[in-house]
């Protein structure tokens, strides 16, 4: 790889917490800090329906969050970092195990009858491209992977959403509470010792 190849690199900071069922509401406040009027859906029907929130961080959200860790009684949080060449894709996992009995997506029921729910990874595949103006442009795709009953994935690519930020500017992901039956609760949703805990994820690009 050359140098003028690696200063073509962007780099994603991708940080996640989890928390539990007690906790969540107070993980929702944060929403009051983040635009999510920014976010740009591939299917605007399907993704109403799907429970999924994304937005750009307002620059009061970081001390609100600061401030939420303090006020949780139980959390995990985890830092990944990936560098993506300038156009490429690359994976955010959030877990394994999808917890709901089953969940609703563009037309279908998923349920746990049919597919195996506890071999199944949760991830988001995020794609990076510079452009012109020097804003970096996300595009964001819920994936479930060894999901399908032949092995197979699924990608939703109807519920592809493009953010653009600034270098270092922060987008937020999360799922909303419309239903129990929905992608984002089979996203970020998933039980550990008979508990119910719930993901938000911050994902920060910088171009090197």
């Amino acid at each position: 790889m050359s140098t003028a190849d690696i200063g073509d690199n962007i780099k994603i900071v991708v940080n996640s917490l989890t928390v539990s069922t007690e906790d969540s509401f107070t993980i929702d406040t944060l929403w009051r800090y983040a635009d999510k009027n920014i976010a740009i859906s591939n299917r605007p029907d399907v993704y109403a329906k799907s429970g999924l929130q994304i937005g750009v961080a307002g620059e009061n959200f970081k001390a609100r969050l600061d401030i939420t860790r303090q006020q949780l009684k139980s959390s995990e949080e985890s830092e990944i970092f990936l560098l993506l060449a300038d156009g490429t894709a690359g994976f955010i996992s959030i877990g394994r195990q999808i917890s709901v009995p089953r969940f609703y997506y563009f037309g279908r029921w998923y349920s746990e009858v049919a597919y195996e729910f506890r071999q199944a990874g949760r991830s988001l595949e995020v794609a990076a491209r510079k452009l012109p103006s020097g804003l970096i442009d996300i595009e964001l795709t819920p994936v479930f992977s060894k999901f399908l009953n032949n092995g197979g994935d699924l990608k939703l690519t109807e519920l592809s959403t493009r953010v653009t930020v600034r270098p270092g500017q922060t987008i937020v992901i999360g799922g909303g509470n419309t239903s129990q039956e929905d992608v984002a609760t089979a996203l970020f949703s998933y039980s550990k010792t008979g508990l119910r805990r719930k993901t938000l994820i911050t994902v920060t690009p910088y171009a090197n």
